[in-house]
């Protein structure tokens, strides 16, 4: 038994650590996805603040009458006096089928537009869609998911194999005979003493990448979704009804004191309503999560959703997306996910590095230039390459330019490469009598 887990292990590591390793490196990077924004555009973010700030409501007009074929707006609030309102507006793109979520920064204190961009070409998308779907515009977030599934798998391996190699080796006692044994004492100890939060990862990772096509069957929709019922007006008179948003902020405030605002969605369905989305400090529940619904004619409230009161069910639903990117405990809690995700793609790499170091002298007879020191070089050159040219056409041409044409059928065509390769090396073993699963004794066990 205990020699197959070591194989699984290995396999695992092995044929999908490359992909483990690239999410998890990104994700290491997305933790800090809005600091990172922030500092590459600090001009679209940040303003100087004056003694009074202007009357928002006509910077917001504003910016609808630049666009008023939109299909549909939101808007950001700030959290402190040195910062922009931001509102988000949805358009149809003449040249594409593809839609445009066009960004426009406000400085409060002079209505008037500072910036805006098209989200799609933003840094900050650019690290999402890597982590997120790995750039693959059809199943890539399944894939990711399908990901989180096998370095569950290979944790939870790890932990009845490590731990049993304690009793033998003290914890954190890490040999120097050689490279190959020293990264993999360090592979081992790494691994362990990390493996809660590491696991915490995978989990929810897990469910996040597979969320989108089981949410529906398993749960209809998320607890709390607010789903109007009434349709009262048009949905023209509704997408273009006038807003008082300073009065919408103070019934938000009346309603529901607790709650932090962070995002107002006016309504385009006819239901004449506003919602606004917030948080509750100090909470490990996701961004979003907790809102008020208010009538659009006169603000009283229609709906209220605390995530306090939401039960077992609404708790363990809306911890997944802060579980996994540790975005709720401050400053500190972010550079301990940072780190985390840094060591996932440690351990990823380092497995790699002690398979190729174990397989070097019989691999470098009939391939003199692979060995262990240059397939790590190549890799890393490789993937940084990959890295900067996918995120250079990205915030320079959008996400589907690399998604469609460059990303997605990479990465299937390195699939079809692959059992290629797998198929002609069966034939090749049938034809010379020899059995397929002596490929199984390849990966070796190490103490």
């Amino acid at each position: 038994m205990r020699k197959k887990l070591w194989a699984l292990h290995s396999w695992i590591g092995l044929y999908t650590g490359l992909f483990i390793g690239i999410v998890s490196i990104t994700g290491a990077l997305a933790v800090f996805k809005f600091e990172i924004d922030e500092m590459l555009r600090p001009d679209l973010f940040f303003v100087t603040p004056k003694e009074l700030p202007k009357n928002i409501n006509k910077g917001i007009n504003k910016v609808l009458d630049k666009y008023p074929e939109n299909n549909g707006y939101r808007i950001n609030v700030p959290k402190s006096e040195d910062r922009t309102w931001k509102v988000t507006v949805f358009l149809d793109d003449p040249n594409s089928p593809a839609k445009i979520t066009q960004e426009v920064y406000l400085n409060p204190y002079t209505n008037t537009i500072i910036g805006e961009r098209n989200m799609y070409r933003s840094f900050s998308f650019f690290i999402r869609n890597i982590h997120v779907r790995l750039f693959e515009g059809l199943y890539g977030r399944q894939w990711v998911g399908f990901f989180g599934i096998l370095l569950t798998i290979s944790l939870i391996i790890s932990i009845f194999l490590y731990f049993d190699f304690t009793k033998k080796q003290r914890f954190g006692q890490v040999r120097s005979k050689n490279n190959r044994v020293k990264y993999a004492d360090l592979h081992k100890f790494i691994g362990l003493a990390t493996i809660v939060i590491q696991l915490i990862i995978a989990i929810t990772g897990t469910w996040l990448g597979f969320q989108p096509k089981l949410e529906k069957p398993m749960l209809g929709h998320r607890p709390g979704k607010f789903i109007p019922q009434e349709f009262p007006i048009d949905k023209t008179i509704d997408q273009t009804k006038t807003i008082d948003y300073l009065s919408v902020l103070q019934a938000t405030k009346q309603n529901f004191p607790d709650m932090i605002p962070d995002m107002i969605s006016p309504s385009k369905d006819g239901s004449n309503s506003v919602i606004v989305f917030g948080d509750i400090p100090n909470m490990p529940f996701e961004r979003h999560t907790n809102f008020v619904v208010l009538d659009k004619d006169d603000y009283h409230l229609l709906k209220k959703f605390d995530i306090r009161e939401s039960g077992i069910g609404g708790h363990l639903y809306y911890m997944q997306e802060a579980l996994h990117f540790g975005d709720f405990g401050g400053i500190v809690l972010k550079v301990v996910y940072c780190l985390m995700g840094l060591i996932c793609g440690f351990l990823c790499i380092s497995g790699f590095f002690i398979y190729f170091k174990r397989t070097e002298k019989k691999r470098i007879k009939r391939y003199p230039l692979l060995t262990t020191s240059n397939i790590i070089w190549g890799f890393t050159i490789t993937s940084l390459l990959w890295f900067v040219s996918i995120g250079v056409s990205s915030v320079t041409l959008g996400a589907i330019y690399p998604t469609t044409y460059f990303t997605t059928p990479l990465f299937y065509g390195l699939i079809i490469v692959y059992f290629i390769y797998i198929l002609i090396r069966r034939i090749k073993n049938k034809s010379k009598g020899t059995p397929s699963n002596k490929v199984k004794h390849q990966i070796k066990v190490t103490h």
